[in-house]
């Protein structure tokens, strides 16, 4: 009897060993993969730090100027090449008559349009347009 408990301590405490073994490389091999995690994280803030650097230095307004001036070739405006709204010609618009010339939104399946939609009452006022864009 003695010498079976004997056994089975033995035989327990050596499967708790081998157990905490693994536990114990496993956390060292969890902590190494944290350690690297960490490092680069620290890295890509490092490069983020770096860009915004760089992005501020690239906005100063003197680079954007050169930068302008190389890609955008741009003219010089002449003061008689301005116009005001009146020397501008109107065009003439004629009435929106045909109601076959508003666009109107393709019919979802889903809703029932058998029923009229209610318009709110009060103050709401809903906003038509013109073919000119001027509210009605």
């Amino acid at each position: 009897m003695k010498l079976n408990f004997t056994c089975l301590s033995v035989l327990l405490v050596a499967i708790v060993s081998y157990g905490l073994y693994q536990l114990s490389y496993e956390v060292q091999k969890l902590e190494r993969d944290l350690q690297i995690l960490h490092a680069s994280i620290s890295g890509n803030e490092e490069s983020i730090r770096i860009l915004k650097a760089e992005w501020a230095y690239q906005n100063r307004p003197d680079v954007l100027q050169t930068l302008a001036n190389k890609h955008l070739p741009l003219l010089l405006i002449a003061p008689y090449q301005v116009a005001g709204l009146s020397e501008l010609p109107e065009i003439a618009v004629s009435a929106l008559t045909d109601p076959k010339d508003v666009p109107r939104p393709r019919l979802n399946p889903k809703r029932d349009y058998s029923k009229p939609v209610e318009l709110p009452k009060g103050a709401v006022r809903l906003a038509t347009f013109s073919r000119t864009g001027e509210p009605q």
